[in-house]
C-alpha cells in the first residue's frame, strides 16, 4: 500500500495559531529546542523524520474537544500520547512528520478511588508512579498493577495492551468504563456509562448492545480522556518466588508445570521467564542461565500450601531446578521491596530496569522490543527461543529474552540494541526488526505491538482474507474520522486521503 503523508504547511501554521489563541501560549510548544523532547528518543540522533510541528497540552476535556474542532477545521493531523515514555515503541513521536502532538501530561489527575470496590478513575496523563503514590497517601488497601517501568501513562499502557506482573497484570482486562472524545468532538462514555448517573460504569465491563470499548484499544478512532481501572486488594502476605536452572532442555517441563499451576489458581500472577546476563536480584545462575519469577498473594496458611505445591511441581520438572522465595506483608509501605523483581510483582513502580539498561549499554543506546506471541506450551516456547536465537545470529545481534507467561499464551519480548549516535547501526537495528517480524509471522508468531516505524510492516502480516482486518479498520476510520485527523498511520490504519497515494 502506498501512503502519502505530505502536509499543507500553511494549514498546520494556521491551526497552531488557532490553538494558541484557544488554549493559551502556555499550552502550545513550538520552539525547536523544546520539540526535541518529543521526538523518538531511540531514532538516530540526527533524524527529524518523526517530529511534530507543535505540541499542545490540554488541561480539560473541553480543551480536547476544542483541539479536535480546530484540527478538523484546518484538516491537520493530531498525534496523541499520555506520557510518551514508551521509548522502545517510539515514545511521543508521530508517524506523520509535521503533525500536531497532543500531550496529556497536564491531564494527570486521579479523579476517584473506591476502596471498597477496588477501582480508580484516572486521566490519561496519570503515571503508574502517580497512581501508586495517590493510593499510599490516601491509606487505601489497594495495589496498582505496573509494567517494568513506572513512568508511563496508566491509560496509554492499557490502551496499547500493556502488561504488568501482579494478579491484575492483564491490563486491558482491568479497564472498565472510558470517556472518549470522538473525531467529531462528541463525548462518548462506553459500557454502562451510557446511562447518565450510572452506579456501575466502572464496575461492569460489558455494554447494553455492542461493547464499544475495544474500538479504542491500539486504534485511532477516538481520544480517551478518562478510564476506570480495577485495582488489586492488598494481600495479607505476598511471596516473591523464583526458580533458576541452566539447561535449555528444562524449559519445556518448567513452562508446562507453571501453566498447570496457573490453571489451578495456585499462581495467579503472570510469571516472567528470563534468559541472559546477571539479574538485579542476584538470582540468575549466571550468563547463559534461566530464571522464572512468580508471585503468591493471600492469607498466610494458604500461601504456605501454595508455595509447597509450586516448589514440588518445579523441582519435579527436572534436576538442577532451584526454587526460592522472599516474603512481604501486603500492608507494609512499598511492601518493603527494594529489588526490581519483587517491586513489580508487588505493584511498586520504579525505573531500575532503565538504569540497568543504561549501565550495560550506555546513555546513548536505544532499543526496540520485538514482542511476539506463541502458545503456552513448553515445547513450543523452547522452539520459539531457538528460532529467535537463529534470527538474532543471522543479523549479528545478541539474544536476550523476557517471556511473560499469560494464561494460554507466551509473550516473547526480546530487545534489539543499537547506538543512536550511529545512523547506520540504528537503521540496521530497525531493518533487522522488520525482517524478524516477517520471519516470525511465517512461523505463526504474530507481533502484537510495534514501534511507530514498523507499524505498517506488522499490519501487513495480518493477511487472512486479503487483509480483511485492515480493510475493516479502514472502513471504521473513514466513518468515525472522515477528515483523518486522529493519529494517522497508528497500527497501520491510514485515513482515506493518505491511502494509495491519496
Amino acid at each position: 500500500m502506498t501512503v502519502t503523508t505530505r502536509l499543507d504547511e500553511s494549514s498546520v501554521s494556521a491551526a497552531v495559531a488557532a490553538l494558541t489563541e484557544a488554549l493559551g501560549a502556555g499550552n502550545v510548544i513550538t520552539s525547536a529546542g523544546e520539540l526535541l523532547d518529543y521526538r523518538d528518543p531511540y531514532d538516530y540522533k540526527g533524524s527529524d523524520e518523526h517530529t511534530g510541528a507543535a505540541v499542545v497540552t490540554p488541561e480539560s476535556v473541553g480543551d480536547v474537544q476544542e483541539i479536535v474542532r480546530i484540527a478538523n477545521a484546518f484538516r491537520v493531523p493530531l498525534w496523541t500520547f499520555g506520557q510518551g515514555r514508551n521509548y522502545a515503541y517510539g515514545g511521543p513521536a508521530p508517524r506523520v512528520k509535521g503533525s500536531i502532538q497532543v500531550s496529556f501530561r497536564k491531564m494527570n489527575r486521579v479523579l476517584d478511588v473506591d476502596d471498597e470496590l477496588a477501582y480508580a478513575v484516572v486521566e490519561p496523563g496519570v503515571r503508574f508512579q502517580d497512581l501508586y503514590e495517590h493510593l499510599r497517601a490516601g491509606g487505601y488497601r489497594l495495589w496498582p498493577s505496573i509494567p517494568d517501568l513506572g513512568w508511563g501513562s496508566v491509560v496509554g499502557n492499557t490502551l496499547d495492551s500493556g502488561r504488568g506482573y501482579t494478579r491484575y497484570g492483564d491490563h486491558p482486562s482491568t479497564q472498565c468504563g472510558m470517556e472518549v472524545v470522538l473525531a467529531n468532538g462528541e463525548l462518548l462514555r462506553t459500557g454502562m456509562g451510557g446511562l447518565s448517573g450510572s452506579k456501575v460504569w466502572h464496575l461492569f465491563r460489558e455494554s447494553y448492545g455492542p461493547n464499544h470499548a475495544g474500538l479504542f484499544f491500539q486504534s485511532n478512532f477516538g481520544i480517551v480522556t478518562k478510564m476506570g481501572v480495577w485495582l488489586m486488594r492488598a494481600p495479607e502476605v505476598y511471596v516473591s518466588g523464583w526458580a533458576t536452572w541452566r539447561d535449555d532442555d528444562l524449559v519445556p517441563s518448567v513452562v508446562d508445570a507453571l501453566r498447570e499451576l496457573m490453571f489451578d489458581g495456585v499462581i495467579s500472577n503472570q510469571p516472567l521467564l528470563g534468559f541472559g546476563g546477571p539479574s538485579e536480584s542476584g538470582r540468575d545462575p549466571g550468563q547463559g542461565g534461566w530464571m522464572v519469577r512468580f508471585a503468591l498473594y493471600g492469607r498466610e496458611p494458604v500461601i504456605e500450601a501454595q508455595y509447597a505445591l509450586v516448589r514440588e511441581a518445579l523441582t519435579r520438572a527436572g534436576d538442577g531446578v532451584q526454587v526460592g522465595r522472599r516474603d512481604y506483608r501486603g500492608d507494609d509501605e512499598r511492601c518493603g521491596a527494594t529489588i526490581h523483581d519483587d517491586k513489580v510483582q508487588g505493584g511498586v513502580p520504579g525505573l531500575e530496569l532503565l538504569e540497568m539498561f543504561k549501565k550495560l549499554n550506555g546513555d546513548d543506546a536505544g532499543h526496540l522490543d520485538l514482542s511476539a506471541l506463541g502458545p503456552l506450551d513448553g515445547a513450543d516456547v523452547l522452539a520459539s527461543i531457538r528460532l529467535r536465537r537463529e534470527l538474532y545470529d543471522r543479523h549479528g545481534l545478541p539474544y536476550g529474552a523476557g517471556i511473560i507467561l499469560l494464561q494460554r499464551s507466551a509473550l516473547h519480548i526480546s530487545p534489539i540494541v543499537f547506538d543512536t549516535r550511529d545512523e547506520q547501526a540504528t537503521r540496521a537495528g530497525y531493518a533487522a526488526y522488520n525482517a524478524m517480524v516477517e520471519d516470525l509471522a511465517k512461523a505463526g508468531y504474530p507481533v502484537y505491538r510495534a514501534n511507530i516505524q514498523s507499524m505498517d510492516v506488522v499490519a501487513d502480516q495480518f493477511d487472512f482474507g486479503d487483509h480483511a482486518q485492515r480493510r475493516l479498520n479502514e472502513r471504521l476510520k473513514d466513518v468515525l474520522d472522515p477528515n483523518g485527523i486522529l493519529s494517522p498511520g497508528k497500527q497501520g490504519i491510514w485515513p482515506r486521503h493518505m491511502r494509495d497515494g491519496g
